[in-house]
């Protein structure tokens, strides 16, 4: 059988021929012949009791297609339902038999494509998480690499403004060491965010536990803050027991403070009260700081302790922050096995609550 030009010519599905008006084949692809073997008439191929269809099919073939079902005969012997077009093409007559597949057969080649799409989807998508991965991986390099890079010539610009602050210095100059003091301090903090951000997410973060009393850490985390509530003229007040005792990371404990703090005394208004006590509740040391601050929208308190959210009332004022250190104050309670909690009213104030198990 001569070969057909053009795609028909390479269809593995479609079997076509092109016939004279009596079914004679003049040329046909190999799917015909696969399908029916060599055969010289369009009518030995057909189920004899439906000859009549096709016959009546090429007596009505036109410039436009049509269409009959019938049964074709295979090689083997079997018949497979076929739809059958004619249309006439080249002073001859195009004739095309594409076997009909079963509803089964039909829905099995769709789940095989799908799942085609679905490995090649999986496979650019895995590609895609691996780039990110490594993304993520350099930005957390880059970021403990740079920090603790900065922290080592800032401790000693802090160091060297708080020996300033001793000397014997004229009012202009002892604001202006303070002003560096409390600059450094603040900056420094940012500095701690971001190591505290990348050790948590490079899955670095670890701790030092020993048997520390967390009063007085708390009273350090106070003492630490006071320069910065006394420029903003707030007042910080203790209470609570005299002693509380856990198996705790001492220097993450105290960032977390500093950080519970610093945030009281920024979200404070000049004349603003921030109240620190610490419990001991059996199983646990509680530890809470509440201020009278700026507060925070009910609907944002849930964002509250995600990485980089800060709260509208803070952007709103123009405070400065990282958007960091309530994130890193949560990761470093629930590494300890306890919690980080906040209350809030707008206008009002708010209150952390840390609890820190006994360990």
């Amino acid at each position: 059988m001569a070969p057909l030009n053009g795609f028909l010519a390479e269809s593995d599905s479609i079997a076509a021929a092109l016939v004279e008006s009596d079914g004679t084949i003049v040329e046909a692809n190999e799917a015909l012949g696969r399908l029916a073997g060599s055969t010289l008439s369009i009518h030995e191929v057909v189920v004899p009791a439906q000859g009549a269809i096709v016959t009546d099919l090429l007596a009505k073939a036109g410039p436009s297609w049509h269409s009959v079902q019938a049964g074709l005969v295979r090689q083997s012997g079997d018949i497979v339902d076929c739809k059958i077009w004619a249309v006439v093409h080249r002073e001859r007559i195009l004739v095309l038999a594409e076997p009909l597949r079963t509803p089964g057969e039909k829905l099995n080649a769709l789940l095989l494509e799908l799942n085609d799409d679905l490995l090649k989807a999986r496979r650019e998508l895995g590609a895609t998480n691996r780039r990110l991965r490594e993304l993520d991986e350099l930005k957390n390099m880059f970021l403990a690499s740079a920090t603790h890079d900065l922290k080592t010539p800032l401790t000693s610009i802090l160091g060297y403004a708080e020996m300033l602050g001793e000397e014997e210095l004229s009012d202009e100059a002892r604001r202006m060491a303070l002003t560096i003091e409390n600059s450094a301090h603040r900056v420094l903090m940012m500095i701690n965010d971001l190591l505290g951000a990348a050790s948590i997410m490079t899955g670095e973060l670890t701790l030092d536990r020993r048997p520390t009393d967390l009063v007085a850490v708390v009273k350090d985390a106070v003492e630490g803050i006071q320069p910065a509530a006394r420029a903003g003229q707030v007042t910080i007040t203790r209470s609570g027991a005299e002693s509380a005792k856990a198996r705790v990371d001492e220097r993450r404990v105290l960032q977390i403070l500093d950080n519970l703090l610093s945030n009281a005394v920024k979200y404070c208004p000049h004349g603003g009260l921030v109240t620190v006590t610490c419990q001991d509740q059996g199983h646990a040391v509680a530890i809470t700081v509440t201020d009278t601050g700026i507060g925070i929208p009910a609907a944002e308190q849930q964002q509250l302790f995600g990485r980089y959210f800060r709260a509208s009332t803070a952007v709103g004022v123009g405070i400065e922050g990282t958007g960091l250190g309530l994130a890193n104050a949560r990761a470093f309670a629930e590494a300890h096995g306890g919690s980080l909690t906040c209350t809030s009213e707008p206008g009002v104030g708010s209150t952390f609550t840390l609890v820190l198990p006994h360990g």
